[in-house]
């Protein structure tokens, strides 16, 4: 499973590309929020697409702008980075994606229900790039997207680390990347006030973005748990991260690439262990994804 968490992804970027370089693959892969567009990568295996969007983002003015989240409430331009840069700039090979052997989840949160919606059927890219755009689209920061009669929004906001529907596939043990270190725990939000006047109509997402501390606490509270019982393998930071979900700083994703491409280096050999002792091993990938 892969967490989202914005840039911060670049620390799963380094581990991904370390799986790849090892060809250690899962049957299934289970993300939401920026994980689901990292994660799209590995599974058509273009180990470098990733590194180029992160650094394409990080070196474009246009990408991350208060303004135009004061003036048209979308801090990142979605446009330029789904569209411009995702389906035209480093396109993902749809063909190797729909060809692998891995099963690729992607959660979304349906905005009127604040119900977790997940979807792993891809007929067309287009279905595909509108599905992790929307699991990517945070509100507050993004406007939320149409898809199949529903309006949808990021991923983590009803499911931050997207483990359940790989337990009800019926996996026994799971290998999870986050980017947040161990021992993290997330605050209450400040921001209910907005909340409540931005989504006065929708008061199932005002007590998913109010609630969202609490439900990341116990999700990483039943990791640990699982963690004890040898059904999860949790790669994550060692030591918290000097970046943020909006990070451009070049040399700050670089370092944070590396980062989870040494983490996933060293733990290579336990991995093995874990994945040996189980007969249908899954991963997955969050933010701010067994794989």
């Amino acid at each position: 499973m892969l967490e989202g968490g914005g840039m911060r992804c670049a620390f799963t970027v380094g581990v991904l590309d370390y799986f790849l370089d090892q060809q250690i693959e899962f049957p299934s892969v289970a993300t939401a929020s920026a994980g689901a567009l990292i994660g799209s990568s590995y599974i058509a295996k273009q180990r470098d697409r990733n590194t180029n969007l992160l650094a394409a983002i990080g070196k474009n003015r246009g990408t991350i702008s208060i303004i135009r989240l004061l003036q048209k409430k979308e801090l990142f331009s979605m446009d330029l980075i789904f569209d411009k840069l995702a389906n035209h700039t480093f396109p993902l090979e749809f063909q190797s994606f729909s060809q692998a052997n891995s099963r690729f989840i992607v959660g979304t949160t349906d905005i009127n229900t604040g119900k977790p919606v997940f979807y792993d059927q891809f007929d067309k890219q287009k279905d595909l790039s509108t599905i992790i755009r929307a699991s990517c689209s945070l509100p507050v920061l993004a406007p939320s997207i149409d898809y199949n009669g529903k309006k949808l929004i990021d991923g983590g906001v009803s499911d931050p680390i997207p483990i359940t529907p790989l337990i009800e596939q019926g996996f026994k043990k799971h290998v999870v990347v986050l980017t947040r270190n161990k021992n993290y725990v997330k605050k209450p939000t400040k921001l209910n006030w907005f909340y409540k006047r931005m989504f006065k109509d929708k008061p199932e997402l005002i007590k998913l973005l109010r609630d969202r501390h609490s439900l990341y606490n116990e999700t990483m509270k039943k990791l640990r748990t699982m963690e004890q019982r040898n059904e999860v393998f949790i790669i994550q930071p060692e030591k918290p991260l000097d970046a943020s979900r909006i990070e451009k700083s070049h040399r700050k994703l670089e370092a944070l690439y590396y980062q989870g491409y040494q983490v996933a280096k060293e733990k290579h050999q336990e991995l093995l262990n874990f994945l040996q002792s189980s007969e249908k091993p899954s991963a997955s990938v969050k933010e701010d994804i067994p794989l």
